[in-house]
């Protein structure tokens, strides 16, 4: 069995940049073994909540090479990996599709609600430190107003507990820290010029 590390990256192409993805990811992901057999599709709960979902179908697109249809599918899948727990082959299509959605950030043709989830990561990452702020929780209405009761108030929780209500830690992060923080950003092509310090 081979290592992540040792693994031949896939070429595969986004055809309205016609910029390949080089992704280890994509080998790994196995769609140049996949029989089709469909497994993945049965064990898939993202594919019993979309109909045009389905997990055997982007293995037989990266197969073929066809990824403009893939650009809009991708955002469906829910990263819980039972397509690669049910593969006689030990596949995994969310692999693939990690590859995909990073390649499709990367260039700009997600769609535009991920995109604005993106830019509010990196302004975060750049400014704090940190992904995810007690604040942005709202979003958890989507997940039923249980969740959403539940986590309303973390902002106000945290201030009773005597943490910042904005920071997700109970200490801010060195600011010799943020420093390396941010020129990985910049080295990287991620910075947030923009981003409060």
């Amino acid at each position: 069995m081979t290592s992540h590390a040792q693994v031949k990256p896939s070429r595969v192409r986004i055809k309205k940049t016609t910029q390949s993805i080089d992704d280890a990811r994509l080998s790994a992901c196995g769609f140049e073994r996949c029989m089709q057999c469909g497994r993945c599709t049965a064990s898939c709960p993202a594919a019993y909540m979309y109909e045009e979902y389905r997990p055997r179908d982007i293995m037989r697109k990266l197969q073929l090479g066809d990824t403009d249809t893939l650009m809009e599918v991708v955002w469906k899948c829910g990263q819980c990996y039972s397509c690669g727990a049910r593969c006689p082959r030990n596949n995994s299509v969310a692999l693939g599709v990690l590859a995909i959605r990073e390649a499709c950030i990367a260039r700009g043709l997600a769609p535009e609600p991920i995109m604005s989830v993106v830019q509010v990561i990196r302004k975060n990452l750049y400014a704090r430190g940190e992904t995810f702020l007690p604040s942005m929780l709202n979003f958890l209405r989507e997940f039923g107003p249980r969740t959403y009761e539940r986590c309303r108030d973390n902002d106000n929780k945290r201030a009773r507990l005597g943490y910042d209500r904005e920071d997700a830690r109970a200490q801010r992060i060195p600011e010799e820290s943020m420093a390396e923080i941010r020129k990985i950003m910049e080295m990287t092509g991620y910075s947030c010029g923009d981003a409060d310090e």
